[in-house]
C-alpha cells in the first residue's frame, strides 16, 4: 500500500486535445502540485508555499489571480471560507483540485484526492490535516529526513487521516523508518455509546490492530505503528491521557495539541499514557 512521492515538478503529459483551454504557466503548475499533495489549501497557504515565506499582501494578491485563473479553467473547486484569522471580515476559500484537476495531474500525482462535492462542514478539519502536513515536511527537511504521506484509499480495519512514515536516512536499512497515523481530534469527547466515547472506540481498534498479521497484510511494510492524535487543547489532552491510561495504557498514542505543533513540531510535545506526567516524547528522540 505503500506508493513512492510524486515528481515535484508537474508536466503535461497529455496530448492536446486532452489538455484544458488553459495556458499552464510555471505558477500554475506549482499551485496544482500543491493542491495535489496538499489535498485543501487557503489563500494565503498557497502564497506563503510559493514564496517560501510569510506572504506580504502582493503575494496573496497575486496567489488568488492565479487561483482565479485555474477554478475559471475548471482544474480548481473552492468553497467559501470563514477564517478567524483574517482581519478583513474572515471570508476566504479553500481550495482543491477538481475531478479535472485529479484527472490532469494523476500521472504524477496518482494519489491526488477531489475536492468536488466536499462538504464544507469539515474544512476546518481537512485544513488542519493540511497544517500539519506542511508542518512536518518543513521539519522533516530541516532535518534531512524523508517523508512519505498518503491521505487517500486509507480505509481498512482502522481509518485514520492520514498515514506517513519518516526514514531517516543515516540509520541502518531495514532500522531506520517510523510509521505513524493520525488522527486530528477537533471536537470534545462525545458520541458515547454503551458509556463509551466515540474516540476511545476509535482508539480501541488501534490497540487491538498493533502488531498484528492483519496490519501487515494490509500495509505489506509494517505491523507496529504509532499513532499521533492531535487535540485543540492541553485540557483534552489530559483528560484523554488519563482515560488511555485506564484502558490503553501503551506508549504507541502519541498526543499533543494544535498550539504545540504549530510552535515547534520537532519539540518535545508528544505524552504517551504510559508516562505523560514525567516524559515528553519527539520525532527526533523517536
Amino acid at each position: 500500500m505503500m506508493r513512492g512521492m510524486a515528481s515535484q515538478t508537474l508536466r503535461r503529459s497529455r496530448s492536446k486535445a486532452e489538455e484544458p483551454q488553459l495556458r499552464l504557466t510555471s505558477a500554475k503548475r506549482k499551485i496544482l502540485e500543491l493542491l495535489a499533495e496538499y489535498f485543501c489549501l487557503r489563500t494565503k497557504d498557497i502564497a506563503e508555499l510559493l514564496r517560501s515565506r510569510t506572504p506580504n499582501d502582493s503575494d496573496v494578491r497575486t496567489a488568488r489571480h492565479t487561483l482565479n485563473l485555474l477554478y475559471r479553467g475548471g482544474l480548481v473547486n473552492r468553497i467559501p471560507y470563514l477564517d478567524l484569522d483574517l482581519e478583513s471580515g474572515g471570508r476566504t476559500y479553500a481550495h482543491g483540485l477538481s475531478d479535472k484537476g485529479v484527472k490532469f495531474c494523476e500521472s504524477l500525482w496518482p494519489e491526488a484526492k477531489t475536492f468536488d462535492e466536499h462538504s464544507q462542514r469539515t474544512l476546518d478539519h481537512e485544513l488542519e490535516i493540511s497544517f500539519f502536513h506542511i508542518a512536518l515536511k518543513k521539519f522533516c527537511e530541516k532535518n534531512k529526513l524523508k517523508l512519505h504521506w498518503e491521505q487517500s484509499d486509507l480505509k481498512c480495519t482502522v481509518s485514520p487521516d492520514a498515514m506517513f512514515a519518516i526514514t531517516d536516512p543515516a540509520k541502518p536499512e531495514g532500522k531506520n523508518t517510523l510509521f505513524y497515523f493520525l488522527e486530528m481530534e477537533r471536537a470534545k469527547i462525545g458520541h458515547y455509546r454503551d458509556g463509551e466515547p466515540s474516540i476511545m472506540r476509535k482508539l480501541g481498534k488501534y490497540y487491538e490492530y498493533y502488531g498484528t498479521d492483519k496490519c501487515e497484510k494490509e500495509w505489506t511494510d509494517f505491523r507496529q505503528f504509532r499513532v499521533i492524535v492531535i487535540q485543540r487543547t492541553h485540557e483534552r489532552r489530559e483528560n484523554l491521557l488519563k482515560q488511555l491510561n485506564k484502558e490503553y495504557n501503551h506508549r504507541m498514542f502519541w498526543l499533543t495539541t494544535e498550539p504545540e505543533y504549530k510552535y515547534d513540531i520537532g519539540g518535545d510535545i508528544f505524552n504517551t499514557p504510559r508516562d505523560w506526567e514525567k516524559v515528553g516524547y519527539s520525532f527526533l528522540s523517536a
